[in-house]
């Protein structure tokens, strides 16, 4: 099964205009081929994603599917005008997808960098979960990410950067705090693991999940949201050595430096689709991360 770019735009324009004449109109359809749309689209997937009584109201499925239609629509879109401009031979596109870490530590300095030397560039610069980074790059939603290689990076080049190290954290304010710092790790068990994201757990042996040890698993995007989480003694999480070193409220989060995976070690660079021809924008701004971590002799 797949969607259509055809149904996801009849059903959009449903729900955008209100009704299915208006959304013929918009589409230059008939209002036939916009019903037909949106009954191959419900057939497909075996649901309802409106209800059509006085007025049109979404299922909860519909919501879901609207969002969908709306991030495919939108980036179709934004293709379409970035080969336009390429076609025009007009400005270059840096067109990057970085983790929360790198965003407050180290894309500043680097943007900063890049725009002096290619002030025409058009910059175009993602924030994603450190796992929806790859995703993102296979999808074409990105040409190059900066984070954490993940443990399979067949199907990428890699720059490798700089070493970061991930502590499992809990806060003071935890009401379980001294029975998870004196026990291994039973008591986390009955925590949250507060994290950015994670794959699917049937993608990874039962042994490498560490998942398992805890009750369940929060997925919040925002780092400031997880650091919030977790000084509220809310969750467990694995925070960066350089933002425990750094940031006021997570300097006084404890570690779990007994527990065997209380530590993660991970290398972070540039990484980009294998075979793909980099553009010069993206080959420049690797030259800058190279310049700026340069090889230990």
């Amino acid at each position: 099964m797949r969607f259509e770019n055809s149904e996801l735009r009849a059903f959009q324009a449903i729900v955008e205009t209100h009704g299915f004449n208006r959304a013929a109109e918009h589409l230059h359809v008939s209002q036939s081929a916009v019903s037909q749309s949106l009954a191959n689209l419900e057939s497909k997937l075996d649901m309802k994603l409106l209800l059509r009584d006085k007025q049109l109201t979404l299922t909860e499925g519909g919501r879901r599917v609207l969002e969908y239609a709306n991030e495919m629509l939108r980036e179709e879109k934004q293709v379409l005008e970035d080969l336009q401009r390429i076609q025009r031979g007009d400005q270059q596109i840096l067109n990057l997808a970085i983790n929360s870490t790198i965003n407050r530590f180290y894309a500043p300095v680097l943007l900063n960098i890049f725009c002096k030397q290619h002030g025409d560039t058009v910059i175009k610069v993602a924030e994603l979960p450190s796992r929806e980074l790859i995703y993102g790059i296979l999808a074409g939603r990105a040409e190059l990410a900066m984070g954490p290689f993940q443990s399979r990076m067949d199907a990428f080049t890699t720059v490798p950067l700089f070493a970061e190290t991930r502590r499992l954290v809990v806060s003071p304010n935890h009401p379980d705090v001294e029975n998870i710092c004196n026990s291994e790790n039973t008591q986390l068990q009955q925590t949250p693991l507060i994290a950015s994201s994670l794959d699917n757990p049937q993608m990874r042996p039962a042994i490498q999940r560490i998942r398992d040890n805890f009750k369940s698993v929060w997925e919040v995007s925002s780092l400031r949201m997880r650091i919030h989480f977790v000084d509220l003694g809310l969750g467990a999480a694995f925070i960066d050595s350089k933002l425990l070193d750094d940031d006021p409220v997570c300097r006084q989060f404890v570690t779990l430096d007994g527990i065997p995976f209380g530590s993660i070690e991970r290398d972070v660079g540039v990484y980009y689709k294998k075979g793909k021809k980099l553009s010069a924008s993206s080959g420049a701004f690797i030259e800058i991360c190279k310049q700026f971590w340069p090889p230990e002799s």
